[in-house]
């Protein structure tokens, strides 16, 4: 059942990260070739690609911590003992779930008081509750990211929340 759910929401993930970049890249292209060849365009292209770059960055942000892509600087960290680094993994993992969770309380709040509100989107007339609902979404896929790096670390899996520069250059390394 656990992985079941893990394979759904990173299909999620995936899907909206890689369909988001498609779809801005064509409607940029699209409305450049409109604006040049045509002398037209759609002014409704902007409003459109800043709603996708804006899921495309808060869901792709979730996935980088499912796949430990953030950056971390272990410079100080790395000199303690492992059972401190992983206490101060779990710290560090408290100060991020200390920030996401509030964000996606509020954000919930938020969308609820923009659905009562009623408002439309400028260009593309649509709901304004329904592009941020990136927002939610977004950070309840980062809390969830977040509480499976904590049960990493706290099983000693993993020492922290990020991958550090070394782990980074050796992992760029090896694929070349």
């Amino acid at each position: 059942m656990v992985f079941m759910f893990e394979r759904i929401i990173t299909c999620f993930e995936q899907v909206i990260i890689t369909v988001g970049f498609a779809i801005a890249t064509l409607l940029l292209f699209a409305n450049v070739v409109a604006r040049y060849v045509f002398d037209t365009g759609f002014p409704w292209v902007l409003e459109a690609v800043q709603y996708l770059f804006a899921w495309v960055v808060l869901i792709g942000a979730a996935h980088g911590v499912k796949e430990g892509i953030h950056l971390g600087i272990d410079i100080l960290t790395s000199k303690f003992s492992v059972p401190t680094q992983r206490l101060m993994g779990l710290f560090s993992l408290l100060i991020c779930l200390g920030f996401s969770i509030p964000v996606l309380i509020l954000s919930i709040e938020y969308i609820y008081r923009v659905w009562e509100w009623g408002d439309l989107s400028l260009d593309l007339q649509i709901p304004q509750w329904i592009p941020y609902l990136a927002i939610p979404i977004g950070f309840g896929l980062m809390t969830i990211r977040l509480l499976q790096v904590g049960l990493k670390i706290w099983r000693g899996e993993v020492l922290s929340v990020g991958r550090s520069e070394h782990e980074s250059a050796m992992m760029d390394e090896s694929k070349l």
